[in-house]
Protein backbone atom coordinates (compact mmCIF):
# COMPACT_ATOMS: atom_id res chain seq x y z
CA UNK A 1 0.00 0.00 0.00
CA UNK A 2 1.13 3.59 -0.55
CA UNK A 3 -0.04 6.92 -1.97
CA UNK A 4 2.12 9.32 -4.00
CA UNK A 5 1.25 12.96 -4.67
CA UNK A 6 2.46 15.95 -6.69
CA UNK A 7 1.27 19.47 -5.76
CA UNK A 8 2.12 22.98 -6.99
CA UNK A 9 1.92 26.19 -4.97
CA UNK A 10 0.63 29.54 -6.14
CA UNK A 11 4.12 31.04 -6.18
CA UNK A 12 5.48 28.32 -8.45
CA UNK A 13 6.96 25.81 -6.00
CA UNK A 14 6.56 22.10 -6.69
CA UNK A 15 6.10 19.45 -4.03
CA UNK A 16 6.34 15.69 -4.25
CA UNK A 17 5.88 13.07 -1.55
CA UNK A 18 3.98 10.07 -0.34
CA UNK A 19 2.51 7.92 2.39
CA UNK A 20 4.50 4.74 3.00
CA UNK A 21 1.91 2.15 4.05
CA UNK A 22 3.56 -1.14 5.08
CA UNK A 23 3.35 -3.55 8.05
CA UNK A 24 6.55 -2.36 9.76
CA UNK A 25 9.27 0.25 9.79
CA UNK A 26 12.45 -0.55 7.85
CA UNK A 27 14.74 1.50 10.13
CA UNK A 28 14.67 4.11 7.40
CA UNK A 29 16.23 7.56 7.68
CA UNK A 30 16.79 10.63 5.55
CA UNK A 31 19.91 10.04 3.46
CA UNK A 32 21.93 12.52 1.40
CA UNK A 33 23.93 10.75 -1.30
CA UNK A 34 26.59 13.08 -2.74
CA UNK A 35 27.73 13.78 -6.28
CA UNK A 36 30.40 11.49 -7.75
CA UNK A 37 29.35 8.66 -5.45
CA UNK A 38 30.52 5.23 -6.61
CA UNK A 39 28.02 2.39 -6.27
CA UNK A 40 27.69 -1.16 -7.52
CA UNK A 41 25.13 -2.04 -10.18
CA UNK A 42 24.32 -5.54 -8.92
CA UNK A 43 22.63 -6.48 -12.19
CA UNK A 44 25.87 -6.10 -14.20
CA UNK A 45 28.52 -5.99 -11.43
CA UNK A 46 29.72 -2.68 -12.85
CA UNK A 47 30.62 0.33 -10.72
CA UNK A 48 28.68 3.51 -11.53
CA UNK A 49 29.67 7.04 -10.54
CA UNK A 50 26.70 9.27 -9.76
CA UNK A 51 26.22 12.62 -11.51
CA UNK A 52 23.81 14.36 -9.14
CA UNK A 53 23.38 14.50 -5.38
CA UNK A 54 20.01 13.63 -3.90
CA UNK A 55 18.15 13.67 -0.59
CA UNK A 56 15.84 10.77 0.09
CA UNK A 57 14.24 8.46 2.62
CA UNK A 58 15.75 5.02 2.61
CA UNK A 59 18.28 2.63 4.08
CA UNK A 60 22.00 2.14 3.50
CA UNK A 61 23.51 -1.35 3.55
CA UNK A 62 27.25 -1.83 3.05
CA UNK A 63 27.47 1.77 1.78
CA UNK A 64 24.81 1.00 -0.84
CA UNK A 65 21.75 3.34 -0.86
CA UNK A 66 18.34 1.69 -1.21
CA UNK A 67 15.97 4.63 -1.56
CA UNK A 68 12.18 4.79 -1.22
CA UNK A 69 11.54 8.36 -2.42
CA UNK A 70 13.59 11.51 -2.87
CA UNK A 71 14.57 14.60 -4.86
CA UNK A 72 17.87 15.47 -6.51
CA UNK A 73 19.77 18.74 -6.76
CA UNK A 74 18.07 19.54 -10.09
CA UNK A 75 14.55 19.14 -8.70
CA UNK A 76 13.77 15.75 -10.24
CA UNK A 77 11.80 13.78 -7.66
CA UNK A 78 10.15 10.39 -7.42
CA UNK A 79 9.53 7.20 -5.53
CA UNK A 80 8.45 3.59 -5.70
CA UNK A 81 5.04 2.29 -4.57
CA UNK A 82 3.78 -1.26 -4.16
CA UNK A 83 2.56 -2.91 -7.37
CA UNK A 84 2.75 -6.49 -6.18
CA UNK A 85 0.13 -8.19 -8.35
CA UNK A 86 1.32 -6.80 -11.70
CA UNK A 87 5.06 -6.03 -11.45
CA UNK A 88 7.22 -8.51 -13.33
CA UNK A 89 10.95 -7.93 -13.80
CA UNK A 90 13.54 -9.66 -15.95
CA UNK A 91 15.41 -12.46 -14.18
CA UNK A 92 18.68 -11.58 -15.94
CA UNK A 93 20.55 -8.61 -17.34
CA UNK A 94 20.29 -8.03 -21.09
CA UNK A 95 23.33 -7.29 -23.25
CA UNK A 96 23.44 -3.85 -24.93
CA UNK A 97 20.72 -2.55 -22.61
CA UNK A 98 20.90 -0.59 -19.35
CA UNK A 99 20.18 -3.40 -16.91
CA UNK A 100 19.42 -2.50 -13.30
CA UNK A 101 18.01 -4.11 -10.21
CA UNK A 102 14.53 -2.71 -9.65
CA UNK A 103 15.67 -2.06 -6.06
CA UNK A 104 18.16 0.52 -7.39
CA UNK A 105 15.82 2.23 -9.84
CA UNK A 106 14.93 5.26 -7.66
CA UNK A 107 18.57 6.01 -6.86
CA UNK A 108 19.73 5.45 -10.44
CA UNK A 109 17.13 7.92 -11.76
CA UNK A 110 17.83 10.59 -9.15
CA UNK A 111 21.61 10.29 -9.49
CA UNK A 112 21.60 10.31 -13.31
CA UNK A 113 18.96 12.68 -14.69
CA UNK A 114 18.04 16.34 -14.29
CA UNK A 115 14.56 16.30 -15.87
CA UNK A 116 11.68 14.12 -17.00
CA UNK A 117 12.55 14.71 -20.65
CA UNK A 118 16.05 13.28 -20.12
CA UNK A 119 14.64 10.31 -18.23
CA UNK A 120 11.93 9.54 -20.80
CA UNK A 121 14.49 9.58 -23.60
CA UNK A 122 16.55 6.87 -21.88
CA UNK A 123 13.79 4.64 -20.47
CA UNK A 124 13.27 2.55 -23.66
CA UNK A 125 16.84 1.26 -23.22
CA UNK A 126 16.30 0.16 -19.60
CA UNK A 127 15.79 -3.40 -18.39
CA UNK A 128 14.66 -3.77 -14.78
CA UNK A 129 15.66 -7.03 -13.15
CA UNK A 130 14.71 -9.00 -10.08
CA UNK A 131 18.40 -9.42 -9.16
CA UNK A 132 18.60 -8.49 -5.44
CA UNK A 133 21.31 -6.49 -3.73
CA UNK A 134 21.60 -9.39 -1.29
CA UNK A 135 19.92 -12.81 -1.29
CA UNK A 136 17.98 -11.97 1.87
CA UNK A 137 16.68 -8.68 0.38
CA UNK A 138 14.32 -9.78 -2.42
CA UNK A 139 13.26 -7.17 -4.97
CA UNK A 140 9.83 -5.76 -4.16
CA UNK A 141 7.08 -5.53 -6.77
CA UNK A 142 6.88 -1.77 -7.38
CA UNK A 143 5.86 0.86 -9.87
CA UNK A 144 7.18 4.42 -9.84
CA UNK A 145 6.13 8.04 -10.10
CA UNK A 146 8.58 10.79 -11.12
CA UNK A 147 8.11 14.54 -11.50
CA UNK A 148 10.28 17.59 -12.17
CA UNK A 149 10.05 21.37 -11.79
CA UNK A 150 7.75 21.67 -14.81
CA UNK A 151 5.03 20.14 -12.63
CA UNK A 152 4.56 17.28 -15.08
CA UNK A 153 4.79 13.69 -13.87
CA UNK A 154 4.99 10.18 -15.26
CA UNK A 155 4.26 6.67 -14.00
CA UNK A 156 6.51 3.73 -14.90
CA UNK A 157 5.19 0.17 -14.70
CA UNK A 158 7.25 -2.89 -15.61
CA UNK A 159 5.12 -5.95 -16.31
CA UNK A 160 5.15 -9.27 -18.13
CA UNK A 161 5.16 -7.51 -21.51
CA UNK A 162 7.83 -4.96 -20.61
CA UNK A 163 7.92 -1.33 -19.57
CA UNK A 164 4.90 0.97 -19.74
CA UNK A 165 5.41 4.74 -19.43
CA UNK A 166 2.30 6.82 -18.68
CA UNK A 167 1.95 10.58 -18.57
CA UNK A 168 0.25 11.38 -15.26
CA UNK A 169 -2.34 14.16 -15.69
CA UNK A 170 -3.60 13.96 -12.08
CA UNK A 171 -0.30 13.88 -10.16
CA UNK A 172 -1.34 10.90 -8.01
CA UNK A 173 -0.33 7.24 -7.75
CA UNK A 174 -1.44 4.44 -5.43
CA UNK A 175 -1.07 0.69 -6.06
CA UNK A 176 -2.77 -2.10 -8.01
CA UNK A 177 -4.34 -2.35 -10.50
CA UNK A 178 -2.58 -0.63 -13.41
CA UNK A 179 -2.38 3.15 -13.71
CA UNK A 180 -4.48 3.34 -16.88
CA UNK A 181 -7.27 1.49 -15.05
CA UNK A 182 -7.10 3.99 -12.18
CA UNK A 183 -7.54 6.88 -14.62
CA UNK A 184 -10.53 5.17 -16.27
CA UNK A 185 -12.08 4.53 -12.86
CA UNK A 186 -12.20 8.29 -12.20
CA UNK A 187 -15.07 8.46 -14.72
CA UNK A 188 -17.29 6.88 -12.07
CA UNK A 189 -16.84 9.94 -9.84
CA UNK A 190 -17.40 12.91 -12.16
CA UNK A 191 -20.37 14.02 -10.02
CA UNK A 192 -18.20 14.70 -6.96
CA UNK A 193 -18.14 18.36 -6.00
CA UNK A 194 -16.83 20.63 -3.24
CA UNK A 195 -19.99 22.72 -3.50
CA UNK A 196 -23.13 22.21 -1.41
CA UNK A 197 -25.94 20.87 -3.67
CA UNK A 198 -28.93 23.04 -4.47
CA UNK A 199 -32.41 22.01 -3.20
CA UNK A 200 -34.14 19.54 -5.53
CA UNK A 201 -37.78 18.54 -5.95
CA UNK A 202 -38.57 14.88 -5.36
CA UNK A 203 -42.19 14.39 -6.32
CA UNK A 204 -44.00 17.26 -4.66
CA UNK A 205 -41.39 17.58 -1.92
CA UNK A 206 -38.61 20.17 -2.03
CA UNK A 207 -35.62 18.40 -0.51
CA UNK A 208 -32.97 20.65 1.01
CA UNK A 209 -29.45 19.57 1.93
CA UNK A 210 -28.61 19.45 5.63
CA UNK A 211 -25.03 20.18 6.69
CA UNK A 212 -21.96 20.49 4.51
CA UNK A 213 -20.01 18.16 2.26
CA UNK A 214 -22.95 16.51 0.50
CA UNK A 215 -21.26 17.21 -2.83
CA UNK A 216 -18.81 14.47 -1.83
CA UNK A 217 -21.59 11.92 -1.39
CA UNK A 218 -20.39 8.74 -3.06
CA UNK A 219 -16.66 9.32 -2.64
CA UNK A 220 -15.10 5.94 -1.74
CA UNK A 221 -14.02 5.83 1.88
CA UNK A 222 -12.23 2.50 2.15
CA UNK A 223 -8.50 1.89 2.18
CA UNK A 224 -8.19 0.14 -1.18
CA UNK A 225 -5.76 1.55 -3.76
CA UNK A 226 -8.66 2.52 -6.04
CA UNK A 227 -10.46 4.39 -3.26
CA UNK A 228 -7.31 6.17 -2.11
CA UNK A 229 -6.57 7.18 -5.69
CA UNK A 230 -10.00 8.82 -6.10
CA UNK A 231 -9.85 10.59 -2.73
CA UNK A 232 -6.33 11.91 -3.30
CA UNK A 233 -7.18 13.25 -6.76
CA UNK A 234 -10.31 14.94 -5.37
CA UNK A 235 -8.62 16.58 -2.37
CA UNK A 236 -5.55 17.55 -4.41
CA UNK A 237 -7.83 19.55 -6.70
CA UNK A 238 -9.83 20.94 -3.76
CA UNK A 239 -6.98 22.27 -1.61
CA UNK A 240 -6.76 26.08 -1.68
CA UNK A 241 -4.22 27.15 0.96
CA UNK A 242 -0.98 26.37 -0.87
CA UNK A 243 0.47 29.83 -1.45
CA UNK A 244 4.16 29.14 -0.90
CA UNK A 245 6.50 26.39 0.26
CA UNK A 246 5.48 26.45 3.93
CA UNK A 247 1.72 26.58 3.37
CA UNK A 248 2.17 24.10 0.52
CA UNK A 249 3.79 21.57 2.84
CA UNK A 250 0.91 22.03 5.29
CA UNK A 251 -1.62 21.52 2.50
CA UNK A 252 0.34 18.52 1.23
CA UNK A 253 0.20 16.71 4.56
CA UNK A 254 -3.48 17.57 4.93
CA UNK A 255 -4.23 15.92 1.58
CA UNK A 256 -2.23 12.83 2.57
CA UNK A 257 -4.13 12.72 5.87
CA UNK A 258 -7.26 11.86 3.88
CA UNK A 259 -5.65 8.54 2.94
CA UNK A 260 -3.79 7.75 6.18
CA UNK A 261 -3.93 4.08 7.13
CA UNK A 262 -4.45 3.67 10.88
CA UNK A 263 -2.68 0.77 12.52
CA UNK A 264 -5.24 -1.94 13.14
CA UNK A 265 -7.56 -0.92 10.30
CA UNK A 266 -5.98 -3.25 7.71
CA UNK A 267 -5.11 -6.79 8.79
CA UNK A 268 -3.68 -9.25 6.27
CA UNK A 269 -4.40 -13.02 6.37
CA UNK A 270 -1.05 -13.60 8.12
CA UNK A 271 -2.01 -11.14 10.87
CA UNK A 272 0.30 -8.32 9.74
CA UNK A 273 -1.13 -4.80 9.85
CA UNK A 274 -0.46 -2.16 7.21
CA UNK A 275 -0.22 1.40 8.49
CA UNK A 276 1.17 4.74 7.34
CA UNK A 277 4.72 4.47 8.68
CA UNK A 278 5.67 7.95 7.44
CA UNK A 279 4.50 10.80 5.25
CA UNK A 280 6.95 12.77 3.13
CA UNK A 281 6.79 16.05 1.22
CA UNK A 282 9.80 17.48 -0.56
CA UNK A 283 10.14 20.88 -2.20
CA UNK A 284 11.79 20.44 -5.58
CA UNK A 285 13.06 24.03 -5.66
CA UNK A 286 14.65 24.17 -2.19
CA UNK A 287 15.54 20.43 -2.10
CA UNK A 288 14.12 20.22 1.41
CA UNK A 289 12.79 16.88 2.63
CA UNK A 290 9.89 17.16 5.11
CA UNK A 291 8.47 14.14 6.90
CA UNK A 292 6.25 13.00 9.76
CA UNK A 293 6.14 9.60 11.43
CA UNK A 294 3.11 7.56 12.53
CA UNK A 295 4.21 8.09 16.14
CA UNK A 296 5.56 11.63 15.70
CA UNK A 297 3.19 14.10 14.04
CA UNK A 298 5.68 16.95 14.16
CA UNK A 299 6.99 17.98 10.72
CA UNK A 300 10.75 17.43 10.52
CA UNK A 301 12.90 18.88 7.73
CA UNK A 302 16.32 18.14 6.25
CA UNK A 303 17.85 20.25 3.47
CA UNK A 304 20.27 19.32 0.69
CA UNK A 305 23.25 21.61 1.32
CA UNK A 306 26.51 22.30 -0.59
CA UNK A 307 28.66 20.53 1.98
CA UNK A 308 26.54 17.36 1.96
CA UNK A 309 26.27 17.41 -1.86
CA UNK A 310 30.05 17.48 -2.17
CA UNK A 311 30.90 15.13 0.69
CA UNK A 312 32.83 11.92 0.12
CA UNK A 313 30.25 9.82 1.98
CA UNK A 314 26.51 9.33 2.48
CA UNK A 315 25.13 11.59 5.21
CA UNK A 316 22.45 9.94 7.37
CA UNK A 317 20.18 12.01 9.60
CA UNK A 318 18.61 10.50 12.73
CA UNK A 319 15.03 9.43 12.07
CA UNK A 320 12.71 11.21 14.49
CA UNK A 321 10.01 8.65 15.17
CA UNK A 322 9.21 9.35 18.81
CA UNK A 323 6.20 11.51 19.67
CA UNK A 324 7.25 15.13 20.17
CA UNK A 325 4.65 17.13 22.13
CA UNK A 326 4.87 20.85 22.78
CA UNK A 327 3.85 21.30 26.41
CA UNK A 328 2.68 24.88 26.94
CA UNK A 329 2.41 24.86 30.74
Amino acid sequence: MCTGLCLSTKDGKHLFGRNLDVPASYNQAVQIVPRNFKWLNVATQETITSKYACIAMGIVIDNHPLLFDGVNEKGLAGGGLNFTHFAKFSSTAVKDKISLSASDFVYWVLSTFSSLSELKETLPSVILTSIPFKPDLPVAGLHWIFTDKTGESIVIEYMEDGMHIHDNPVGVLTNDPTFDWQLTNLSQYVTLSCKTPQPEEMGNLLVKPFGHGLGMCGIPGDGSPAARFVRTVFFRDAVVEADDELSGVTAFFNVLSEVTVMKGSEIDPDGSMNFTVYKSAMCQESQTYYYTDYYNRRINAVKLTPDTMNADHITTFPYLGKQDICYQN
